[in-house]
């Protein structure tokens, strides 16, 4: 037998898993690290407890401004340039790894598995005539022989090839994550909602088939731009939404946008991207508003919040929404939450951490649960989430060399 497969066959046995999960959202700000023990797997069942997951460590990695505007323009960029930014963000990967092993005070030789989500540069958004593809950089190949350690990455494209969007993923972990029995006996749904780039809903529901989710469109994409753009490139997001709090909102270009956005009147399954929700938009934004400016802000914060307000009425409805449960790093913008509650009234809006699951970790902590799913042969696709044909084992292999080469280690 195989070394590999014998040592996967090894690693499946065991009772309990130490795993990393690796992401960097479409804010491209910095890379999320979470080290979890996951114990079991699998969602869970009567008769069958599932996975638990425990997270061991939380860690950022940032990102070179040199990295994030390559991401950022990723539009204009050659061929040659996505190449060499595959690898280049792979080592990154694998150097913010090893920097939250450190920190953890563990060795790899603790570490059972990675996940890893990479970065994307690209995500279709199932508009007529353009063709469901996606595409994530941050070459598995290279963080599995820079840690010495099985990488599974790639996650988002085998669901399309299966007829599915390709996103959101999360929801799978979701249900592991955010199990609601309150729910389930008060027959309430408990959305969870993550404000990364752009903004994604889970809906829960007991049974693993009714649990739908959806992209609702943008959610740091256009205000991370525009705050670059208001400060010189000092700011890398609306720090505390002081931007946001400091204008007025136009509403004649607020209504404008929500009535003309053909994204928002899809309907589920669909996903999106800063395809849609960047560069672009923003500029058509801030030529109908006439500036940019703190207005600007202001609108495009209570755009954002109507647009996520919008989905839940048009596309959850029976039964209703009984809470809101937001990850993610807008949950950490008070201008935008404000607006989010104001929007949601008399639906309660609660905090991940309020939950037990920590805010920053949680996407990082679904690649690493992914990982393991993968690792047990589990589906980890819901087609009534994306619309995939069938559920899939999601994620690619990438397998160590006997003597891995070895990265310096350097805490910031």
């Amino acid at each position: 037998m195989s070394p590999i497969i014998h040592r996967l066959l090894a690693l499946s046995e065991k009772p309990a898993r130490v795993v990393v999960g690796l992401i960097s959202g479409t804010s491209a700000d910095s890379i999320s690290v979470a080290i979890c023990r996951i114990r079991g797997g699998g969602v869970a069942m009567p008769g069958s407890p599932g996975a638990t997951v425990e997270l061991i460590c939380y860690y950022e990695h940032p990102y070179a401004s040199s990295v994030r505007r390559l991401v950022f323009g990723a539009a204009k960029l050659d061929v040659r340039t996505i190449a060499e930014l595959h690898v280049q963000v792979g080592e990154l990967f694998a150097e913010a790894c090893l920097n939250a092993i450190q920190a953890a005070k563990l060795t790899t030789e603790e570490i059972d598995l990675i996940g890893s989500h990479g970065q994307t540069l690209y995500h279709h958004s199932s508009m007529p005539g353009v063709p469901r593809a996606t595409l994530q950089v941050g070459d598995g190949d290279q963080i599995a022989e820079r840690t010495g350690i099985c990488v599974v990455s790639d996650f988002r494209a085998r669901d399309i090839a299966a007829g599915g969007e390709g996103a959101p993923l999360t929801p799978y972990s979701d249900l592991i994550l955010y199990a609601d029995p309150v729910g389930l006996a008060t027959n309430r749904r408990r959305v969870i909602l993550n404000l990364g780039g752009i903004a994604n809903v889970t809906v829960l529901d007991p049974d693993p088939n009714h649990v739908f989710g959806f992209d609702t469109g943008p959610a740091n994409s256009l205000l991370d731009r525009l705050a670059f753009q208001l400060s010189g490139g000092e700011l890398t997001c609306d720090l505390d939404g002081r931007l946001a709090r400091s204008g007025t909102v136009n509403a004649v270009l607020l209504e404008d946008l929500l009535k003309s956005d053909p994204f928002l009147k899809r309907r589920p399954p669909k996903s999106t991207g800063f395809e849609m929700y960047g560069d672009a938009f923003l500029e058509r934004a801030a030529v109908a508003h006439g500036r940019r400016d703190h207005d600007l802000m202001a609108t495009l914060t209570e755009f954002t919040a109507r647009s996520i307000a919008m989905a839940l009425e048009h596309f959850v409805a029976d039964p209703t929404v009984g809470e809101i449960i937001v990850a993610g790093g807008g949950s950490r913008n008070p201008a935008l939450m404000e607006r989010i509650r104001a929007n949601m009234s008399p639906v309660p809006v609660r905090d991940s951490e309020e939950v037990g699951v920590s805010s920053s970790a949680r996407e990082a902590m679904a690649f690493a649960l992914f990982a393991n799913e993968a690792l047990l042969g589990h589906p980890t696709s819901l087609p009534s989430v994306t619309g995939a044909r069938t559920p899939v084992i999601l994620g690619k292999w990438s397998f160590p060399s006997a003597s891995p080469a070895t990265l310096t280690i350097t805490l910031p």
